[in-house]
């Protein structure tokens, strides 16, 4: 079977660098430096997947978008350096198939890149398996017990494991991982703030808006108003 392509879209040479390390192999790896360099490519190949810095020097990665989508169909994760509330609503207006926050982890992008090709990348021991585990069930009530017990750790060891390696204790993760899809789903006018709230994992609609009050700086409705403005 031939390996999967994926196009890296960044003006930076040793982020790109970075980038392909981590992803070659098992994927064949295309790069361009500019939006020029991309679509020539895309006049002549196809790939799998997309990987799209938002800054590419002068031009706006998310101005892009429409333009790749005119060249192909394959999924597009974003790149971002959020920054702002602002950054994070233009992202979210723009669609893409999933986005990714700077700074970029090797085991982070690899376990994106697999869900969005539908595959299961070889973790990276216990402790990579764990994170995975969260990031892609971040709705169901994951206590540090039941994520230890996974890990095949004590509580205590696990939990120093994780900051050593993520920088983050592994409720806080959960947390980072809830409140992105949460503000994702806010876009969506037709969803309540209390189905939001169940569908990433808090039956409690008061509790989740204090959770996401503070992650986001402003509350649920306050935050799809500005959205929807």
């Amino acid at each position: 079977m031939k390996p999967k392509r994926v196009l890296i879209i960044d003006d930076d040479a040793s982020l790109l660098d970075a980038l392909t390390t981590a992803l070659c192999p098992p994927y064949r790896v295309l790069a361009a430096h500019d939006s020029t360099a991309a679509f020539s490519l895309l006049r002549n190949d196809t790939v799998d997947l997309i990987i799209l810095d938002l800054h590419l020097g002068a031009e706006d990665g998310l101005d892009l978008l429409p333009c790749l989508r005119v060249f192909t169909s394959a999924p597009v994760l974003l790149l971002t350096g959020f920054g702002t509330r602002e950054n994070l609503l233009r992202v979210i207006h723009s669609k893409p198939d999933d986005f990714l926050e700077k700074p970029v982890g090797a085991a982070e992008l690899r376990a994106r890149v697999g869900a969005l090709f539908g595959e299961v990348f070889p973790a990276d021991g216990a402790i990579e398996r764990v994170r995975a585990r969260i990031a892609s069930e971040y709705q169901r009530p994951l206590t540090l017990r039941a994520l230890a017990r996974l890990a095949g750790m004590s509580q205590a060891g696990f939990r120093r494991a994780f900051v050593r390696r993520f920088g983050v204790t592994p409720a806080t993760y959960l947390t980072q991982c809830r409140m992105r899809q949460a503000a994702v789903l806010l876009a969506d006018p037709a969803q309540l703030v209390k189905e939001v709230a169940a569908r990433v994992g808090y039956p409690n609609a008061n509790n989740f808006s204090t959770a996401f009050k503070r992650f986001h700086g402003a509350p649920p409705r306050a935050f799809r108003g500005r959205t929807e403005g």
